[in-house]
């Protein structure tokens, strides 16, 4: 089995991390349709309906043996679980308890959420700048027209951005995050780089600059549902904070319980592989 089978298949249907990205999806309008992907085969259905058998074999291989493949795996890992100390880990735990406005504990945590969210949005534009064949426009242009490239910009402006910031007066201005991360994503990359190990980050700014835009009208578009998205999530905090009434305690099992991006950056790579196999020269 390929490492983009194994990923996939980690998750079922009925997963919470899956549930959970259909309850946000169900409410955020033009959201993308989640299917769900158990293997390379599936993303390849999904790209193209009339795919030869000939496409199916090299998507496999690609998926089996490309490096930019093995990339996405492991950022989208990292962007679950941190490294050495440095967590990435802020996300639908902290998001949803920060909008619902948990006091101390939320002014806490927002200076953590405010640099995470910078962080993600790096890391995310890496997984693209990997994800997909060409120039740095052609790249972007990717991002916003495939399904798991929506799926990751809607779920990232949502839970990263729009829930956690609510009530920031700055985030109806339709300019808040291209702002922060013009103000911050050269501490970010700094980090990321301190978090990457032999893995090179090249690509990743220069991706950045031509998504943020586009991440910006998503975020523009998801931040008119906050309400139900956040009651459309909430359901999935019951019984999973192990009672703790601290961001924090709950940012430190969210990574292990809902690991969105491994979902997530899963499904790129496997859409990544389908559009190597069919776009690239053999």
């Amino acid at each position: 089995m390929n490492q983009v089978d194994q990923a996939l298949q980690q998750f079922t249907p009925d997963a919470l991390t899956s549930r959970l990205l259909r309850s946000i999806y169900g409410v955020v309008p033009y959201s993308p349709s989640f299917d769900h992907y158990l293997s390379v085969d599936d993303a390849l259905r999904a790209v193209r309906a009339d795919a030869l058998a000939s496409d199916f074999v090299r998507t496999r291989d690609i998926a089996a043996s490309g490096d930019e493949i093995g990339d996405i795996l492991w950022m989208s890992r990292l962007m679950d679980t941190g490294d050495k100390g440095y967590a990435m880990v802020t996300g639908f735990f902290s998001a949803i308890n920060l909008f619902r406005g948990k006091g101390s504990a939320s002014l806490d945590t927002d200076s953590q959420q405010r640099n995470d969210a910078v962080l993600k949005a790096l890391a995310l534009a890496y997984l693209v700048y990997k994800a997909y064949p060409g120039s740095i426009t052609e790249k972007a242009a990717a991002f916003r027209d495939s399904p798991a490239g929506q799926a990751l910009a809607v779920y990232y402006a949502t839970v990263e951005v729009a829930l956690p910031f609510a009530d920031n007066a700055a985030l109806a201005g339709g300019s808040f995050l291209t702002d922060l991360l013009h103000r911050e994503g050269a501490g970010a990359a700094t980090k990321l780089a301190s978090m990457a190990g032999a893995h090179s980050l090249e690509g990743a700014q220069a991706m950045l600059a031509a998504i943020a835009e586009p991440l910006q009208k998503v975020l523009n578009h998801a931040r008119g549902y906050i309400k139900p998205v956040a009651d459309a999530a909430t359901p999935y905090v019951p019984g999973l904070m192990g009672g703790a009434d601290k961001v924090a305690g709950m940012v430190a099992g969210a990574a292990d319980i809902l690991p969105v991006y491994n979902l997530l950056g899963a499904r790129l790579a496997a859409e990544s592989a389908a559009r190597r196999a069919l776009y690239l020269p053999g």
